[in-house]
Parts: C-alpha cells; structure tokens; sequence
C-alpha cells in the first residue's frame, strides 16, 4: 500500500483537493494507474486501496487550485516524487508539507 497525507507547512492542517497522480513504468515508459484528489483529511483514499506490483512508480502533486483558494500563486505548478516499490508487502506512507515556495517530502515502510 502507498498511503500519502499533504499537509499545509505553514498552518499545519491537513489539504483537501490536491490532485495526485499514481504512474508505473514499464518497458515503454509510464503508465497512468489512478488519479484523485485528497480528501478534507489530506490523503488519498483511493491510492490506499489500490494494489501496486514491485517496480518504479512515480507520484505527481498539483497543489495549483490549493494555493489558488488560498489567493496565492505557489512557486512551482507541480512536483513529482519517483519510488521503488521492492517488497509489496511492506506500506509505504508519505507525509508531503506544503508552502507557497516549497515542499517536503517525508517517506516511511513499514
């Protein structure tokens, strides 16, 4: 399992309605597995639930209409994070803090 949880770097509170974007890559390059938008406690339910194969994965972030609501404009449109799924037994959880002019991002397996 690949959890994800965004958090707000500034306020601390959890972002609703970023998209996410889950890719695996195979032989002819990435292939779109799922996409979603975080819920009001900042993760990702249907990323959760979906069953991943060992291999290179790629999540991408777009915090754009977050900081649009919030009336700024973030120095970055999106953000792409590349993971090695090896044991599919083993979560992997990620903790990603946002600001306006960067990010974060934690990674855990357990």
């Amino acid at each position: 399992m690949i959890g994800v949880r965004i958090i707000d770097g500034a306020s601390g509170r959890p972002v609703p309605g970023v998209l996410v974007r889950l890719h695996s890559r195979d032989d002819r390059g990435w292939t779109p597995l799922m996409s979603g938008f975080t819920a009001n406690d900042g993760r990702l339910p249907a990323l959760e639930e979906l069953q991943v194969k060992r291999g290179a994965h790629q999540l991408t972030f777009d915090p754009s209409s977050y900081f649009a609501g919030l009336g700024t404009v973030a120095e970055y449109r999106d953000f792409s994070v590349s993971i090695q799924v090896r044991e599919i037994e083993l979560d992997l959880r990620m903790a990603v803090y946002l600001n306006a002019a960067g990010f974060a991002v934690y990674g855990e397996r357990g």
